[in-house]
């Protein structure tokens, strides 16, 4: 019997995190090669990603053709879903695709360190949690 895949939405700033900072890659790699993860995106985390990646205050630690080759490498990596819910639970409108994200793409977990989507702990029957909870709580 085939082991039911955990479907995983990570936060833009995980990406942000992964691009510039070398543990947090070597994380990512690890969720991106496990063969029981999906990781879910839509076309809002990349539009945020490439929007918050060119800032001035990256500039110092990647540019951004290094940002555009992470994103070519990771992209064929993971589960594109079309938004279709819309929600509006976070105190924070800007996270709100985060959690339609998590619906539509029938998620397990949001991972996450804002504590505008942390505070909710759980949008339908997806968990919101920290990396840390995440990786406490499965075997990867």
């Amino acid at each position: 019997m085939a082991t039911k895949r955990i479907r995983l939405v990570l936060d833009t700033n995980w990406y942000i995190s992964a691009t510039i900072n070398k543990n947090s890659r070597r994380i990512l790699y690890r969720l991106l090669t496990n063969k029981n993860i999906a990781i879910l995106y839509c076309d809002e985390i990349i539009a945020e990603y490439q929007q918050v990646i060119i800032r001035n205050k990256f500039n110092k630690v990647i540019k951004p053709k290094q940002a555009f080759r992470f994103v070519d490498f990771v992209l064929p990596k993971l589960e594109h879903i079309i938004l279709q819910t819309a929600i509006a639970e976070s105190r924070d409108p800007d996270d709100n695709y985060l959690l339609s994200l998590s619906i539509d793409g029938n998620a397990d977990y949001l991972i996450t360190g804002d504590m505008d989507l942390l505070v909710l702990e759980q949008v339908g029957t997806t968990k919101i949690m920290r990396l840390n909870q995440f990786l406490g709580s499965i075997t990867l």
